[in-house]
């Protein structure tokens, strides 16, 4: 970011050599050849963030941008619902979550008071619950904040969140491996500088300190395709020069246009030597100045070429020079254990969106434990139905979904995008400009959310995309990710109801074996987010007297939401949710539950909240409906919040609640 290069300058230095320097503002230059004209050649190592700029008295980090100006309208709010990481000072960096707008509470919320899309909407969740908690963590005023993401393979390309930052040092560093074998008749200077997003520090002290005859700035952003344009001004001799020369060399340039070079309110009035001896270039890139940024090596090779044409050197074609390895998409689990967050994270990483919950599903079954697999089925709705108890109508049945919010692919088009549509609720723009998974046959296949509705596979054609694996009815998540916070905070897409899943898992475990009595079935459900289909189908079947849906409660525990209802702390205890949009529980149920919770030393929250719950569709054939469940952040959002203390008790309440109901007379 920019201020904290020193990680990368420090790569710099290591692939240039003893020659390299590295100046007061943190940039790296080196020079070849000698005489004039001197040719300075730039190029920024930072990308766009934020520092620590406060921390509130419950623990959240509130933020001070360092991309002034920004690199787009509306940049704050593509760092809503993300991951992030915070450096802190002398130590490892820390990964948090940017709170994120319940989707549930959007009515409640009105239009006017929605997240702001400035810095002054932003609050940094590291797992901490107060300001102490987070002196101890280390994290300090100042501390930088980035955006967490990782560079991947879309089609031909890299993506990555502002990845044009720094594409063009690496244009940079193979154009020195060039000059150092062929040095130049006259002087060239490659500087890799900072702050380019606030102010041009590193790109004004090079100026100044080399003097030199011409200037090619090497600007982030830009058009799909290499551009060349002035510095400063509409147009520049220089600029004209090396569009004419790409022209000679069949190198496709655009006359493009960028964001010029700024050097804030207080630089001196005049930058370059000459307006007409300064140029930029752009690399071409997709999705420009957003954090779903695509570059492409064949644009950064055509970029090369045209600078070492410029300096009067040649370059052998370096081939995939610009395509190093690169993580991909994996759906790779974690070690086997029998922790309540080691299940969890197994379920959370395995894609479930509604309608398509088979991995899910499979994943659950392993987990069981013997007895249970045993008495196991699956129904023809894919509801998977444990029976506890005799073969009876059950007197009680408890639920946890198992499916999540997704995506659909509705429409392969021509240019080899998909079109979508969302199952389930959720904010678009917390889903724009995001890193996708595709769940083709063959397996995951890395997207890309570009403005919403629209995915990139990195395919030019619908020939390419179809072989892929796209095709209508494929569904998309975001990639499954599970993140540990302080303590015992746990941050995950599809914790609503992972999580949920897991505590039956659990309370299925602490039985020890199998139980005899009454008739009791334990379901893990499908479709819940697209309209509680798995449970109605259920229903149909079943009347139980009593059902317990085990699903998360959407709590206003957030600096974005009105404290005025749905208020459970997490890390307090599981929450008796007795008021939804889908029902009410009756009140000596809640008060039986209650005193249940604490005849067992317990901790047990009871709270209203919006959205539904599968119990509700047993109610119409006779059941009571007893809502169970864990207090949830930034519900239906990619970085839901919850605490694995709370999941752990719900477990345990609930096999108290098996126990009592299997004994029923």
């Amino acid at each position: 970011m920019s201020g904290s290069e020193e990680r990368v300058a420090q790569y710099i230095l290591e692939r240039l050599g003893p020659e390299a320097e590295i100046d007061n503002t943190g940039s790296v230059s080196i020079s070849f050849g000698e005489g004039g004209p001197h040719t300075l050649l730039a190029a920024g190592l930072d990308e766009p963030g934020y520092i620590v700029s406060g921390i509130t008295d419950d623990g959240y980090l509130r933020l001070k941008s360092l991309a002034e100006p920004p690199p787009r309208y509306g940049f704050h709010k593509h760092f809503v619902g993300n991951e992030v990481s915070i450096g802190r000072y002398g130590r490892e960096p820390l990964i948090g979550v940017v709170a994120a707008p319940s989707v549930h509470f959007s009515s409640e919320r009105g239009y006017s008071s929605r997240s702001s899309s400035g810095e002054s909407g932003l609050f940094v969740d590291i797992g901490a619950a107060s300001a102490a908690e987070v002196a101890e963590a280390g994290v300090r005023v100042l501390d930088p904040v980035r955006w967490a993401g990782k560079a991947f393979r879309l089609g031909q390309g890299t993506s990555t969140p502002w990845a044009s930052s720094r594409a063009g040092a690496s244009v940079l560093l193979r154009l020195a491996e060039a000059l150092r074998a062929s040095p130049p008749a006259r002087t060239v200077t490659l500087a890799f500088t900072t702050r380019q997003y606030y102010d041009n520090a590193g790109l004004l002290r090079a100026v100044r300190r080399f003097e030199p005859d011409r200037t090619v700035v090497l600007r982030p952003g830009g058009g799909e395709a290499p551009g060349v344009g002035a510095a400063e001004g509409w147009s520049s001799k220089l600029a004209d020069e090396l569009l004419a020369l790409a022209a000679d060399r069949e190198l496709e340039f655009g006359r493009g246009s960028a964001d010029k070079p700024s050097f804030g309110a207080f630089a001196n009035q005049e930058t370059w030597g000459s307006r007409d001896a300064a140029a930029v270039v752009t690399v071409g890139v997709e999705a420009s100045s957003t954090p779903a940024e695509t570059v492409f090596p064949a644009h950064l090779r055509t970029v090369l070429s045209l600078l070492a044409a410029l300096c009067g050197v040649e370059v052998q074609d370096p081939g995939d020079a610009f395509q190093g390895p690169i993580g991909e998409v994996s759906d790779a689990g974690v070690p086997r254990g029998s922790s309540f967050p080691e299940i969890l994270q197994r379920l959370v990483e395995k894609p479930g969106v509604s309608g398509a919950e088979s991995a899910v599903r499979d994943a659950i079954l392993r987990e069981l434990p013997d007895w249970a697999r045993q008495r196991a089925k699956i129904d023809a709705k894919g509801n998977l139905i444990v029976s506890l108890g005799s073969s009876a109508e059950p007197v009680a049945v408890f639920v946890a979904h198992m499916d999540e919010i997704g995506f659909e692919a509705t429409r392969l088009n021509a240019d080899g995008t998909l079109s979508v549509r969302a199952i389930g609720g959720g904010d678009e723009d917390l889903f724009a400009w995001r890193p996708l998974v595709l769940w083709s046959h063959s397996g995951p296949v890395a997207a890309m959310m570009l403005s919403f509705g629209s995915v990139s596979l990195g395919a030019t054609s619908a020939e390419q995309a179809e072989a892929l694996g796209a095709k209508n009815g494929v569904r998309l998540s975001v990639p499954k990710v599970f993140r540990r916070l302080l303590g015992t905070r746990v941050s995950a897409r599809s914790l609503d109801d992972r999580l949920g899943c897991t505590a039956l898992i659990a309370a299925l475990r602490e039985l020890g074996a199998a139980p005899e009595g009454q008739a009791v079935r334990i379901v893990f459900s499908v479709e819940e987010e697209a309209g509680l289909l798995g449970a109605a189908a259920l229903a149909e079947s079943l009347s139980p007297r009593r059902v317990y849906p085990v699903d998360s409660l959407v709590t206003s525990d957030s600096p974005l939401e009105q404290k005025r209802f749905a208020y459970a702390r997490l890390g307090a205890g599981p929450v008796l949710r007795a008021v939804d949009q889908s029902g009410l529980t009756p009140r000596a149920e809640i008060a039986r539950v209650l005193d249940l919770a604490k005849r067992n030393d317990i901790p047990l929250q009871a709270a209203v909240t919006a959205g539904g719950n599968d119990g509700s569709r047993f109610v119409p054939g006779g059941g009571v409906n007893i809502p169970l469940g864990f207090p949830l952040r930034y519900s239906h959002s990619p970085i839901e919040t919850a605490d694995l203390r709370d999941g752990e008790n719900l477990a345990r309440l609930i096999a108290v609640l098996i126990r009592e109901e299997l004994s029923q007379p």
